[in-house]
């Protein structure tokens, strides 16, 4: 009996049950968080560099060439991180939506040829997240299930349109219509984790930094905006506001020790408008973060 069971241990499928077991016993929390962080890394880096890269001063020799050979791998975090996060859903749908977003994420590594694909896949992997939350919403009468939804459903529908705007559908309408939606979204983050006077006196401080500079340095601040945040067509104001909500969220989640919530907010920070793979992806790791309960947190 107990050769069987070394020998199931050694297969490839006992190894995958095994792993799935492990990551089922784990805290749903402590996995969350580390989807959060596989989700924010890569995200957060590919941001900082294409600010870094079109600063005057540029960057090192060699470090562009690197940074063309393994940016394609940086989806392997935010795929990871929808199956990590799928482990810990809820219900079978957001299971399925989550698992969406992993699969698509790998498949995207193909070939240049699988982007449409895998554009499609994640978004509609965020759509099954948000979709079976709405659903709910014909049950439950719940404004905490509602407020966290709103924002979340801005965040998809931004999603959808800036992927579209993308591969040229209607891209001068398209365009600056997915980034109003996706800066209003994390304009609301607030609304999704909830605030208190020192958070909001927080985004608040930031917001107003941010409009200072982007008023005063308008053609640094532009170009930070497009390049490092895909922000198109949005007005100062509306992008203080985002930068005001998302700070919010992050400080009143870590003060409340929700690690996973605080990741959320910022990888909805770092992102900015969906309109690549890698930063829809990301969009639906934060979306998952925020809008979505692990089993283990059900009252």
């Amino acid at each position: 009996m107990s050769g069987s069971r070394v020998e199931d241990a050694a297969s490839p499928t006992g190894l995958v049950a095994a792993t799935a077991n492990r990551v089922e016993r784990a805290s749903p929390g402590s996995t969350r968080a580390v989807a959060g962080v596989l989700g924010l890394l890569p995200i957060a880096a590919t941001t900082l560099y294409r600010v870094a890269h079109n600063t005057p001063a540029g960057l090192p020799a060699g470090v562009p060439e690197f940074v063309a050979l393994w940016y394609p791998f940086a989806i392997l975090g935010p795929a990871l991180a929808g199956f990590l996060l799928a482990t810990t859903a809820e219900t079978a749908s957001e299971r399925v939506g989550l698992t969406f977003l992993g699969g698509f994420g790998l498949i995207s590594l193909a070939s240049s040829s699988a982007w449409m694909p895998a554009a499609v896949g994640i978004a509609v992997g965020g759509g099954v997240v948000v979709w079976n939350r709405l659903a709910r919403l014909k049950t439950e009468e719940d404004w905490d299930e509602i407020r966290r939804v709103a924002p979340t459903v801005l965040l998809v529908v931004g999603l959808a349109v800036s992927l579209a705007a993308t591969v040229g559908v209607a891209s001068t309408t398209l365009r600056p219509l997915g980034t109003i939606l996706t800066l209003l979204a994390l304009g609301l983050t607030p609304v999704v984790t909830g605030w208190d006077l020192t958070s909001l006196g927080a985004g608040v401080g930031i917001g107003l930094v941010t409009l200072a500079l982007a008023t005063n340095l308008p053609y640094v601040a532009g170009a930070v905006l497009l390049v490092g945040g895909g922000v198109v067509g949005a007005p100062l104001g509306l992008v203080a506001f985002a930068v005001g909500g998302g700070v919010t969220g992050v400080v009143f989640s870590l003060r409340g020790e929700r690690m996973d919530r605080a990741l959320g907010a910022a990888l909805l920070l770092v992102a900015g408008v969906p309109a690549t793979l890698l930063s829809a992806a990301g969009v639906i790791v934060a979306v998952a973060l925020l809008a979505t309960e692990s089993r283990g947190e059900i009252s």
